[in-house]
């Protein structure tokens, strides 16, 4: 999408993000976040994009964490308060302009994922994505 690159996604242990889910994970999720980041009129930062399932157990993620499946990102927005961001994305759910299936609020940053089915939403205790 015009604000996000592929690289941003891959796992932090710097294996790539899977090619066969871009078209039908990430694409709509980085709509999402285009969505966010329009709102928000700021860039949006990717804490965390995919995961491998070595790298998510490594960092204490969840054992069904969305990251895992390519449908997932934590994320900052500069200058603006991790609550303030999931508001805006709960705001622009209600508006009919996304569709998130989860959206977690943590102390530092806002986990936000395409999941099917309906919304989960969580607030959680860990400082990094």
């Amino acid at each position: 999408t015009p604000h996000f690159s592929l690289s941003e996604f891959s796992c932090r242990d710097g294996a790539p993000y899977p090619a066969e889910w871009i078209d039908d994970r990430l694409r709509p999720l980085c709509l999402v976040l285009e969505a966010i980041r329009d709102a928000c009129d700021r860039s949006v930062t990717i804490l965390s994009g995919y995961r491998t399932p070595a790298h998510n157990r490594r960092i204490g993620g969840a054992r069904r964490s969305q990251h895992l499946e390519g449908r997932a990102a934590d994320i900052q927005v500069p200058t603006i308060p991790p609550a303030r961001v999931h508001q805006v994305a709960l705001e622009l759910m209600a508006a009919g302009r996304i569709r998130v299936g989860g959206l977690g609020l943590y102390g530092t940053f806002v986990h936000v994922d395409v999941r099917l089915g309906r919304l989960a939403r969580w607030t959680g205790s860990r400082a990094d994505g």
